[in-house]
């Protein structure tokens, strides 16, 4: 039986006396036995036996465990500036690349952090990185709608591979995905985007993508094979009609490429390129609807920086094992590295594509890339953003709350994961309102 704080007050101020006078090997009985009627950790049980009076005990003083904080507030400074420049990913990434960023802002002379900031940079933990992050996180997110129509002929001939199959794939062996841009109304004409992405080094490309006709999708597939730095071997796909035909079938026969697609209505079959549409296509370029010429050349030229900046200094975790205890899953992750650096570390790969990819490296700065997105995201939202009109306020019943049974930490949309082009557009929007409600005032 458990006991209340009162009967554990009233065995410490018993235990108190006799530790104090004791010898060296005395208090190391008594602490045992403290601990065993109080089930306290032996080292808060030590401290707490250490304390001179009983208040102490009662009310723990913070001041006498107060230090000087090691990261200041010029260390925090610093890691926004790159936590912002690294498109908000998590300390556990974001730790791998802060050594290559900083010799970057040096080659480049972009931002002006100490040396005293940097040698801290350089030897600060995720953990840390996170904590320090928290206050600067905000929740944001929003879903939209699948576009994938299934269909009924070539579907012998193409085989079906799932998810446990892709364990130690070679490079060039890739998943693809059309994600649409139609801002939640699937009527009329509207933009899409390519996603594909390699299993093995985690490259990732996005093309844009006119509409789903046989011309335009293989003019698509194409250009995606010219954005790898290495020869594609393979493509895995959904069930939709813009994959599933004959066009593609004959394409991937041509280019001597291996043909297979996921299980209906199994998405972890794709598992690879649907935490891609998320992790990088989303959070670029959000939900709106794109079906203006204009879009797409700013689509176009958004694609151009995006995958230089996703390719070359974005760290991804590849999954290593998983296995479960109970209802709790247990996963290991290799260490974090941008594709970029997995493809230097493979021997499969030639060093003619390693020199190219190292000349291009070399002449990238990742401020500028992303200084370059952003602006490229700022012109899709004040063209693509739609103009709300403030109503009139109306008294509306709320409906009883329902809370969430998952953690906070397991949902989809969470404050590790924001979406800072969802932000940007909700500025837009209350800034185009206001500008519409001054403008009716004025009349």
């Amino acid at each position: 039986m458990r006991l209340t704080m009162n009967e554990k007050k009233s065995i410490t101020k018993v235990f108190l006396d006799r530790y104090r006078y004791a010898s060296k090997h005395e208090k190391m009985l008594i602490l045992n036995e403290f601990i065993e009627y109080t089930g306290y950790n032996r080292n808060y049980a030590s401290r707490v036996l250490r304390t001179r009076t009983t208040d102490e005990i009662i009310h723990h003083n913070p001041a006498l465990r107060k230090h000087t904080p090691c990261y200041d507030d010029e260390v925090k400074s610093a890691l926004e500036k790159i936590w912002s420049v690294t498109d908000y990913i998590c300390g556990k990434r974001l730790v791998s690349i802060i050594p290559e960023l900083l010799n970057k802002f040096d080659q480049f002379k972009e931002f002006n952090i100490p040396d005293d900031a940097k040698k801290k940079l350089l030897k600060i933990s995720a953990s840390t990185i996170d904590r320090m992050l928290t206050p600067s996180r905000k929740k944001q997110g929003r879903k939209g709608s699948s576009m994938t129509k299934g269909t009924r002929y070539l579907i012998d001939r193409i085989p079906i591979k799932t998810f446990t199959e892709w364990k130690d794939s070679p490079p060039g062996f890739t998943l693809l995905d059309l994600v649409a841009h139609n801002g939640g109304n699937v009527y009329g004409g509207f933009l899409y985007t390519l996603d594909t992405t390699d299993i093995s080094t985690s490259w990732t490309v996005c093309t844009i993508v006119y509409d789903k006709s046989m011309p335009v999708m293989l003019e698509a597939l194409y250009s995606m094979l010219e954005c790898f730095p290495f020869p594609i071997k393979g493509i895995h796909s959904d069930n939709g009609s813009e994959f599933i035909n004959d066009s593609v079938l004959s394409f991937t026969e041509k280019e001597e490429m291996v043909f297979t697609r996921g299980r209906s209505y199994k998405k972890n079959d794709n598992a690879h390129v649907e935490q891609k549409n998320n992790s990088i296509l989303r959070r670029n370029t959000g939900y709106l609807r794109y079906d203006k010429p204009e879009h797409a050349e700013v689509l176009k030229e958004l694609y151009g920086y995006l995958n230089l900046y996703v390719n070359y200094f974005q760290p991804t975790m590849i999954l290593l094992e998983k296995h479960r205890i109970g209802a709790k899953a247990i996963k290991k992750y290799d260490k974090p590295r941008t594709p970029y650096q997995r493809v230097l570390e493979l021997d499969s790969i030639s060093d003619k594509v390693k020199n190219k990819i190292r000349k291009i490296y070399h002449d990238l700065n990742p401020v500028d890339l992303k200084r370059k997105i952003n602006d490229c995201q700022s012109r899709l939202i004040r063209m693509a953003a739609p103009i709300r009109m403030p109503l009139e306020p109306v008294n509306i019943r709320r409906k009883k709350e329902v809370k969430h049974t998952t953690p906070v930490w397991r949902r989809e949309n969470n404050a590790d994961n924001p979406n800072p082009f969802l932000e940007r557009q909700r500025l837009e929007e209350l800034r185009r309102a206001s500008e519409k409600l001054e403008a009716l005032r004025n009349v």
